[in-house]
């Protein structure tokens, strides 16, 4: 059963139920041949590659959202692409006061990319460390107040903080493996700030090792957590 949705000369069509989606599994590949190549390289700063981390399982940090991105389909994704990709602030708010979006959309289309790209060896990035397991759930409630949202305001809109920014529920590694289980941090200044905005802290993303407080000749991206060498 199909909803069709007219917004001017624009035809939208949601799955009233969706079709429930195969889960996505994140899968191990050996990249020692890549690897290998890539020392051919001409330019020594691009002797060094991304690769999938050893440490970092994807799976269990796309777990929480098995269930709702089991319903969110690829159909879903493009039909929003166009109103949240590259659009600014203001012009989202006007699209979820009109009923285009919801912050609880707007969510699920950006986990549903991040596990779109990072899950893709050719296109991956290894950019994302951790994410926020509650994040459907405080869309969800800031949907129940968004007529009353100023167009400039980032209420109810996802915001991926550096992991070496202290934040209440999820770890803080700064891309350290020693600090893979740093979980029990207060929220920093910033993200406080963040929060009294109504924002959402969608997750972590990644960064050199220390931000390299520790090392200025490591090669740009080194991290041993996630898997950047």
């Amino acid at each position: 059963m199909k909803k069709i949705v007219f917004i001017g000369s624009l035809v939208l069509s949601f799955s009233a139920c969706s079709q429930k989606e195969i889960p996505v599994k994140f899968v191990n590949y050996d990249e020692t041949t890549q690897i290998e190549e890539q020392q051919e390289h001409k330019l020594d700063r691009m002797k060094f590659k991304l690769i999938q981390s050893k440490y970092l399982d994807m799976n269990e940090v796309f777990k929480p959202f098995e269930k709702e991105l089991s319903t969110f389909s690829s159909s879903d994704y493009y039909n929003l692409a166009p109103f949240i990709l590259e659009k600014s602030i203001p012009l989202l708010q006007e699209s979820v006061k009109n009923g285009i979006l919801t912050y609880e959309k707007i969510t699920l289309f950006y986990l549903y990319r991040i596990r779109k790209f990072e899950n893709d060896n050719e296109l991956a990035l290894h950019s994302i460390i951790s994410l926020n397991k509650n994040i459907v759930d405080e869309a969800r409630e800031k949907d129940l107040s968004k007529n009353d949202v100023q167009n400039n305001s980032i209420y109810g809109l996802p915001i991926l903080l550096k992991d070496n920014i202290n934040t209440i529920g999820m770890p803080t590694t700064a891309g350290a493996f020693m600090l893979g289980n740093n979980k029990n941090t207060n929220d920093a200044f910033i993200v406080k700030k963040l929060k009294e905005q109504g924002a959402l802290i969608l997750g972590k993303a990644n960064l050199s090792e220390w931000a390299y407080f520790f090392c200025s000749g490591c090669p740009l991206g080194y991290v041993q957590l996630e898997g950047k060498h």
